[in-house]
């Protein structure tokens, strides 16, 4: 479901940022975001946190927040959602780098082949499609942009663990978006002033409401879920499925087809999920004890 609502996501902040300030969009749906999420799980502001791990949270949320969001809402507005797509699924390589190399979680050969396989299956979607030969591959600055935001994801998502086994997914979630929220606002005033709100329409404030509530709130929180029972590095696999939902999407609702090779690429992108599917229990095991992939376990 997390793959569904971030394959369309992309394609609808795409749509939406034709009217609305990419800073100024950023903003408002983080603010949604996280009013909801204060709601939801308003019952882990009874844990206590010690200063230092509000100090890791409050850093990692402006990190996983702030200035991941940034380089993301400008990276989506001036690249192409193609674009988009194939440079997000870079993250599953850096977070397995970052998880082996930081000691939390041993990635084994079948693990790398299997992000590799999904990562080949992600290219043969964007550049199989039919059109590619006639339109090419334009370098700018929007593809700079979703490489680092890939890069930083992937600090973000390796470095929630210990928080996220000390506590819950929840705790981390609601805190870290907060935290970065709060960041978000101050710089995001110059945008809000210059925003042009005659111009939007109903369809952008739609765009504006599906976005914050299940790209953010639902998405977060299947994500990091995730990364409590499956490990950073499995789940962030899963996020090589975003392309695919985003053609399936397009062809329901845009009559879009798929080529021979994208085809070929879904099937790939499949195998590499079923690959680290099998390989129950072996990324993180040798880390973190067992009990710490048990959902309700808080401090």
């Amino acid at each position: 479901m997390m793959v569904i609502f971030w394959g369309a996501n992309i394609t609808i902040i795409k749509v939406a940022l034709k009217h609305f300030d990419p800073i100024a969009f950023n903003c408002l749906r983080f603010f949604i975001a996280s009013l909801t999420m204060l709601f939801l799980y308003r019952d882990v502001l009874k844990d206590r946190l010690e200063k230092r791990e509000l100090l890791s949270l409050l850093i990692l949320g402006v990190l996983g927040n702030t200035i991941y969001q940034f380089l993301f809402i400008n990276g989506v507005k001036y690249t192409f959602v193609s674009h988009t797509s194939i440079l997000l699924g870079t993250t599953p390589i850096f977070t397995a780098a970052f998880s082996k190399f930081s000691g939390y979680e041993v990635v084994r050969k079948r693990i790398w082949f299997g992000i590799l396989l999904s990562f080949t299956g992600v290219l043969l979607i964007v550049f199989g499609r039919w059109d590619f030969l006639q339109t090419g591959l334009h370098a700018n600055i929007g593809d700079l942009f979703i490489v680092l935001a890939s890069f930083v994801w992937s600090i973000y998502t390796t470095y929630s663990k210990n928080l996220i086994s000390e506590y819950s997914s929840r705790d981390y979630i609601l805190y870290t978006v907060l935290f970065g929220t709060m960041f978000i606002i101050p710089f995001s005033i110059p945008a809000l002033r210059a925003q042009d709100w005659d111009a939007l329409t109903g369809a952008d404030w739609g765009a504006l409401v599906y976005s914050a509530m299940m790209a953010l709130v639902f998405g977060y929180s299947a994500w990091y879920y995730g990364v409590q029972k499956l490990g950073s590095t499995r789940t962030s696999v899963y996020s090589n499925l975003t392309p695919v939902a985003g053609l399936c999407i397009g062809m329901i609702f845009l009559g879009e087809r798929l080529s021979a090779l994208q085809w070929l690429g879904a099937a790939i992108i499949f195998t590499g999920l079923l690959l680290n599917r099998l390989q129950t229990g072996v990324v993180a095991a040798a880390a973190y004890p067992e009990e710490v992939f048990d959902a309700s376990v808080t401090k």
